[in-house]
């Protein structure tokens, strides 16, 4: 199959392009920046696996534009980014640019390809979400929102192309060990200051993100391989978690009224 999939500098992104290409998949991994194309054809090397590697900032509609005349089999939606801080101080501006990038330019990518797919009568997009989108966690609003938002996106999709012959699944990665929740976390103090409401609670606010770092699985290639699974199933799942035992605390956590 040729498969498509955004943000693929490193982390889940990456591990599922190599583990794709090691199955014999003609995979397309596109980065964001023109620099990262040959950290992602080294660790293909040192994999032993061959796969193209383009770039793409999904921001940028001439960048988009360059994809669409791909006929592609899978698409994953992977690129994101995460906004974090006190929902009432956050800069609004930040919301949105998470909202525009994890939502609504993930949706308006895949829109160039699913007309072809349905032409076609089949096709596959797989959206990289979050088991973040089912549990409010305090101080990570911004990206929090943008995930319960993809997770009813999804399941409308899923019911409205379902006839038309396209599959839709939701991969919901709990927390991992990849650079990128530490990166988010850190994004809040770029503008919070002596000012903010918190202040006198960044000692409890650090101590919490702690707590999120130590609960990190270092295992991504479990999460990566879910999304195999859903590239490669013929009747796919409408959701894949890993790790299990982070999903199952999300279902306690949900019954209990959280």
């Amino acid at each position: 199959m040729k498969i498509l999939i955004t943000g693929a500098r490193g982390g889940i992104g990456l591990e599922a392009a190599l583990q794709l290409a090691q199955r014999g998949h003609d995979v397309i991994a596109t980065v964001h920046l023109e620099e990262s194309i040959p950290v992602v054809e080294a660790a293909a090397r040192e994999r032993g696996v061959t796969l193209s590697v383009e770039k793409l900032d999904i921001l940028n509609e001439n960048d988009r534009r360059c994809f669409a005349d791909y006929d592609i089999d899978v698409l994953i939606n992977n690129a994101a980014i995460g906004e974090t801080g006190p929902l009432l101080e956050v800069p609004v501006d930040r919301i949105r640019k998470n909202f525009e990038t994890n939502v609504f330019t993930s949706i308006e990518f895949s829109q160039q390809f699913a007309r072809r797919m349905v032409e076609r009568g089949s096709g596959k997009i797989v959206f990289v979400g979050s088991l973040g989108g089912r549990l409010a966690t305090p101080f990570m609003g911004p990206y929090m929102m943008t995930k319960f938002a993809l997770e009813a996106a999804i399941d409308v999709l899923r019911i409205e192309l379902r006839p038309l012959g396209i599959k839709v699944s939701l991969i919901e990665p709990g927390a991992y060990a990849t650079g990128f929740n530490e990166k988010m976390h850190a994004r809040k103090y770029e503008w919070m200051d002596a000012s903010s409401l918190y202040h006198d609670h960044l000692g409890f606010i650090r101590l919490f993100e702690k707590g999120i770092f130590l609960l990190q699985s270092k295992h991504v290639h479990r999460i990566a391989r879910k999304i195999v699974k859903a590239a490669e199933a013929k009747r796919p799942w409408a959701r894949y978690v890993a790790p299990w035992w982070q999903g199952l605390g999300v279902r306690i956590l949900r019954t209990l009224g959280f």
